[in-house]
């Protein structure tokens, strides 16, 4: 889904909402020039995708904009256009074109740009980056250097360029596969460059099998209201405790993650919801059973209503 715009500095008001609700709480200003941006979202297996460009001066997520959040994520950022200085967490990179860093979602950190910016940033579920590096310290703020650099580049835009939701063929068994292949590829390759061994699930202990299990049982049933711990259990052939301490090692609530996943999903589908598609169909179909709940949620979490959101995506994308 596209969401684009090259119009007066007016807009650039929008252009912030659409990027609060697609990277989260972040604080910025308005360029003195004339403003253009654009903005991006799709969706590759259990992978949020993002494509975003403009040409403000800073972008920073402050601790206000932490504590406002409930995001669970980490930001694998690619450069593709202008330069970028990241700082966090004491650490800072010059991200060039080609470029590739992390970011957590879930501390503070500064962009700074010079001459505009373009960047494709693939979040990465805690939950899975819990599978693949289980006990193992990220690098934050640097740049990525790696013979295996260019691969994991080539995967990051392959899945950028194939990110969609709205295909006759995004229910096909087939093609779930494949991405979810793609999406394990993805952090192989990340772990390789990171931790430098090859993360192999038949070698793996049984917490980071549990992790796997678990992230995609609760993924392909988010649809379902009734989902509960003991649903996800007994569908991971595991107990409750062992359930609860998985996510503990996380240190995430699981019905907090689920209501995450829950609205990062549905905010995928209402940027590129069909014609007619209301945001109560999308909410019900990602497991939510009142309307005025699920807005006030995702106002909580986005910073802006459903239906002001579907209407900002909508008149960005004429």
């Amino acid at each position: 889904m596209y969401v684009g715009m090259n119009s007066a500095i007016a807009e650039f008001d929008e252009w912030q909402n659409v990027l609060t609700a697609v990277c989260g709480f972040f604080t910025m200003s308005a360029p003195k020039t004339e403003f253009t941006g654009q903005i991006e979202l799709g969706r590759f297996g259990a992978f949020d995708i993002a494509g975003i460009s403009g040409n403000v001066k800073k972008i920073e997520k402050t601790g206000r904009d932490v504590s406002r959040s409930d995001d669970a994520n980490l930001f694998l950022i690619l450069g593709v256009e202008g330069e970028t200085i990241l700082e966090q967490g004491g650490e800072n990179a010059r991200l060039g074109v080609g470029d590739m860093c992390l970011i957590d979602s879930r501390q503070q950190s500064e962009f700074r740009y010079k001459d505009g910016f373009k960047q494709i940033s693939v979040h990465l579920p805690e939950l899975q980056m819990c599978e693949f590096f289980h006990g193992k310290d990220l690098p934050l703020a640097k740049v990525l250097k790696s013979r295996d650099n260019t691969l994991l580049r080539e995967c990051v835009i392959n899945m950028y360029e194939r990110a969609q939701i709205n295909t006759s063929l995004s229910n096909v068994e087939s093609m779930k596969i494949d991405r979810l292949a793609q999406n394990e590829d993805c952090l192989r390759l990340l772990r390789q460059m990171l931790v430098g061994d090859v993360y192999d699930h038949d070698e793996a202990d049984l917490s980071m099998n549990q992790y796997r299990r678990v992230n995609q049982y609760i993924e392909d049933n988010l649809d379902d209201p009734d989902l509960s711990l003991d649903k996800i259990a007994d569908g991971c052939f595991i107990t409750r405790r062992s359930l609860c301490r998985l996510f503990e090692r996380a240190d995430l609530s699981p019905f907090t993650w689920i209501r995450m996943r829950r609205l990062e999903r549905a905010r995928t589908a209402i940027m590129n919801c069909k014609e007619g598609e209301t945001c109560t169909d999308i909410a019900f179909s990602y497991g939510f059973n009142s309307s005025p709940h699920f807005s006030r949620v995702f106002k909580n979490k986005f910073g802006v209503p459903p239906k002001k959101f579907q209407m900002q995506t909508r008149d960005l994308a004429r």
